[in-house]
């Protein structure tokens, strides 16, 4: 069943200009019955190879001129019926908020009995996922491909997000039995590349993981993968299944199934193909009493192609993931092909200083106090009441607050309250109480100097094309130098491919 609805602009933070003519057309896709957001749900255009994923609120963004090809999209999710909507019905002008519906089956946690004839046997979980590991080879690609698609990362600090950075980026592989870092043919182009200032930015968030400024708690992270982009692509153990990857599962190929036990299985759907759910966690002797890991792993029925990976680690006791990866392949041609990535890991930061009030003086020409702060503060959270100044014990009302520059507030004060100073006035004799402000990062004012956030790092693939080699007229990424020293290459085709910007909100499990 498909339900339609929309939201006005007005309700989502004003992330778009009002007065303006809006250039695409934004969506979200929620669960039917739990009107919960579906997480990386495909969206594919309707007679073309190309297509988008929506974000982890389930949001997406598709270009206005498909509306006016009277395109169609189609929806789908793992565990979901899959949906057309023709774009015509759509507003552009509103959010659309598209439901759809699931589709699972309960299945005995020990054995499936196969439903083919000539297999009539029994199968366990575990032989599902050998047989799976067993046939990655056959099941993706071995000669050289390509795929567009779009590229961010972000961090969230108690559910904001900070230094938005998105790009458009083509990438070559030279097949599964290669390096994805170090295979010569295995290179990235970058299309596009946008420091998005609509979205806070902090480069305290960015400073490198030093171990004692910046650090992952009680974990190690390998520099191995190089630049930004590199990183994200080492935490796919499906394509780097022979190569060595992270904690707990190693070498995907050698070690998944030495290093996990698996807990519980279900029959869902992708259209309607049947894909067995199993869900896993790391064995307690090889986390030891300090860590825990656990996820999920969908493999088709038909021929144990891996349509979807999850992995999360947690320290013991601690609600948040220390890291999380989900990756998702979809099928083309027989051949599997990844449809999305994303990778996010916990950080903290150690400043050497709190959020705190620098000096405060006195403007008598202003009759206002000027408070000066350490860092920038978020205009957001001033609010007069939270502000409270005396003179020789006597309560004098604030007027007003607002921000004279980044680092400073004016407070004004009620011309009634006002005591009678000039140059000789002894200030000591001024007392004040400030609470509830926040810095840009969120964090309270006088509060430990401690910031916990989430360093997010996605990809998600617009367009495969099968049995391309190398673009030899590009100038490719170096993949141990940030994105934003790349040269960026100017192709007319690239102008088909869009940004996917978030909206201004965040998931709120996600706060710290």
């Amino acid at each position: 069943m498909r339900k339609i609805s929309t939201l006005l602009f007005v309700f989502l933070l004003s992330f778009i200009s009002f007065g303006q003519e809006t250039s695409e057309i934004i969506c979200r896709v929620i669960d039917e019955e739990l009107k919960f957001p579906v997480s990386y749900a495909t969206v594919q255009i309707s007679n073309s190879s190309k297509g988008t994923i929506a974000n982890i609120d389930g949001d997406f963004r598709i270009p206005l001129k498909f509306r006016a090809e009277k395109k169609t999209i189609i929806i789908s999710s793992i565990g979901y019926e899959t949906l057309e909507v023709e774009l015509e019905t759509l507003s552009p002008t509103e959010l659309n908020i598209i439901e759809i519906t699931a589709k699972t089956e309960e299945l005995d946690q020990v054995l499936i009995k196969s439903t083919t004839p000539a297999k009539r046997y029994n199968i366990s979980p575990y032989s599902i996922v050998k047989k799976a590991i067993i046939n990655i080879p056959k099941n993706h690609p071995t000669s050289q491909y390509s795929k567009i698609g779009y590229y961010r990362d972000y961090q969230i600090v108690r559910g904001r997000y900070y230094n938005l950075n998105e790009a458009i980026i083509e990438t070559f592989d030279a097949g599964f039995q290669t390096d994805v870092i170090m295979g010569q043919y295995n290179q990235s182009a970058l299309y596009s590349y946008v420091e998005n200032t609509e979205f806070l930015r902090d480069p305290n968030l960015l400073l490198p993981y030093d171990g004692k400024r910046k650090f992952i708690n009680n974990t190690d992270l390998s520099a191995q993968g190089g630049n930004e982009l590199g990183i994200l692509n080492i935490h796919n153990p499906i394509r780097n299944f022979e190569q060595l990857g992270f904690s707990f599962v190693y070498v995907f190929k050698k070690k998944f199934l030495d290093n996990h036990e698996l807990t519980d299985i279900k029959k869902v759907y992708l259209n309607d193909d049947v894909l067995f759910e199993i869900t896993f966690k790391a064995k307690q002797s090889l986390t030891k009493a300090s860590h825990k890991a656990s996820g999920k792993i969908y493999i088709a029925q038909s021929d144990y192609a891996i349509h979807k990976f999850t992995y999360k680690v947690f320290e013991i006791k601690i609600d948040d993931p220390l890291f999380e990866v989900e990756i998702e392949y979809k099928k083309k041609n027989d051949l599997m092909y990844l449809n999305y990535i994303t990778f996010n890991n916990q950080f903290i930061i150690n400043d050497n200083y709190k959020f705190d009030v620098n000096t405060i003086e006195y403007d008598n020409t202003e009759q206002a106090f000027l408070v000066h702060f350490n860092r920038e503060v978020n205009p957001a959270t001033l609010d007069r009441k939270d502000f409270k100044f005396r003179f020789n014990k006597k309560k004098m009302m604030v007027k007003s607050v607002e921000l004279k520059d980044s680092v400073t507030a004016k407070v004004a004060i009620e011309e009634w309250s006002l005591p009678e100073v000039d140059e000789n006035t002894d200030m000591s004799q001024f007392n004040y109480k400030i609470k509830n402000i926040y810095d840009i990062t969120n964090r309270k004012l006088y509060d430990s100097p401690k910031i916990v956030g989430f360093q997010f790092r996605e990809f998600f693939v617009q367009e495969v094309f099968e049995d391309k080699a190398l673009n030899e007229d590009v100038t490719f990424i170096n993949k141990f130098r940030p994105l934003s020293e790349a040269k960026i290459n100017e192709l007319e085709m690239t102008k088909n491919y869009w940004l996917n910007t978030p909206l201004k909100q965040t998931r709120q499990s996600l706060r710290p």
